[in-house]
């Protein structure tokens, strides 16, 4: 009988779980180490007290509940509240009490790190949820109006050839234009923020000259006061997703337009070279401070508050990313005069870079 009591100290003393003893009136009769161990309060400081010294002031109308259950005769078992440690901060407890004649007999389990990872997941699918409508009313509520209004524009720019309704129409295509654009960075931006990652349909193409040549063409048509000169080698074929590396065009001409010096045009280069694909977008202007450059491709930067506020700053932005998903960077040179944007992929990107999440 001696072993069997050594052995039920023992196991008292050395328990990771709290454990103690109630006396009818819901004082702590006796309280083994690990109270101070995950509470911080001593034995003297918690025997003699009531229970309700220590509980969280929201939880102490249902703990009184429970303890009347104890007190007629039954268990309380897997019940939850929030006990005050030493230093003022909350312990989430789990209870299993057993009442035997007019003490009460408690194991306690310290929860709080699963209650966390519980709120980490419910916060977790309330971001999915958020995610998923917020790319709904992206991807439906605004592209699909703005795409079908653009197509009712070219097909009235077909039908009405009169110089001043082409020309408001062709102003009212580069306001569809530019609203595409809009949607399509905030889908990606939010693809990015919110999990999904950019991904990419890489395909191998025939040297991409024709796809670039399209896309200054339609920024011609948004922009006709600017002259836009492409030269393009590009014999090599690419492994790459086109219409990522047409949006990352469209987004260095349209960050060209906006902060290059007018009158001046934008010059388009485009190569291959010991393996690699660069498209460069170049504008005249004054230099970009270098206090800026490392500022460049975060989200919603838009550079001094003099310069243009056109856009919502995620052109670089999503060009960068871009970029980085094929296994590339993209470089920038400014002096004044002159400032230039690099888009520099390998011809094959890296598997592990093009499925990237």
């Amino acid at each position: 009988m001696t072993g069997i009591r050594d052995e039920i100290g023992l196991m008292w003393r050395v328990s990771p779980d709290m454990m103690c003893i109630l006396d009818h009136e819901g004082r702590f009769s006796s309280v083994n180490p690990a109270w101070q161990t995950t509470l911080g309060w001593s034995e003297a400081e918690m025997v003699g007290q009531s229970y309700w010294t220590f509980v969280h002031p929201d939880d102490v109308a249902r703990s009184a509940e429970a303890f009347e259950i104890l007190v007629a005769g039954q268990p309380v078992l897997s019940f939850e509240n929030r006990y005050r440690t030493a230093d003022g901060s909350y312990r989430w407890l789990s209870w299993n009490a057993v009442p035997d004649r007019d003490l009460f007999f408690c194991t306690v389990r310290d929860v709080t790190d699963a209650k966390g990872n519980v709120d980490i997941i419910a916060a977790q699918d309330s971001e999915a949820a958020l995610r998923d409508e917020f790319l709904a009313v992206l991807g439906h509520d605004l592209r699909n109006p703005v795409t079908a209004f653009g197509a009712g524009l070219r097909l009235l720019r077909r039908q009405d050839s009169s110089h001043a309704t082409s020309e408001i129409l062709r102003q009212m295509q580069g306001s569809v234009a530019r609203m595409s654009e809009l949607i399509e960075n905030l889908m990606d931006l939010a693809r990015v923020r919110l999990g999904d990652g950019l991904k990419l349909e890489a395909t191998s193409t025939g040297g991409l000259a024709s796809e670039l040549a399209q896309v200054v063409e339609e920024m011609q048509v948004i922009a006709p006061e600017t002259e836009f000169v492409l030269e393009a080698a590009l014999d090599c074929e690419v492994h790459c997703d086109t219409a990522r590396i047409k949006q990352v065009l469209s987004n260095l001409m349209g960050n060209a337009l906006i902060h290059g010096a007018r009158g001046e045009p934008v010059r388009i280069s485009a190569c291959t070279s010991e393996e690699r694909l660069m498209i460069s977008v170049t504008n005249g202007g004054a230099a970009i401070p270098e206090a800026n450059m490392e500022r460049l491709f975060q989200p919603f930067y838009r550079g001094e508050a003099h310069q243009s506020p056109q856009g919502l700053g995620l052109g670089l932005y999503i060009a960068h990313q871009i970029a980085e998903a094929h296994g590339g960077v993209i470089k920038v040179t400014s002096e004044p005069g002159r400032t230039c944007f690099t888009l520099d992929i390998p011809l094959v990107p890296d598997r592990a870079a093009s499925e990237q999440p």
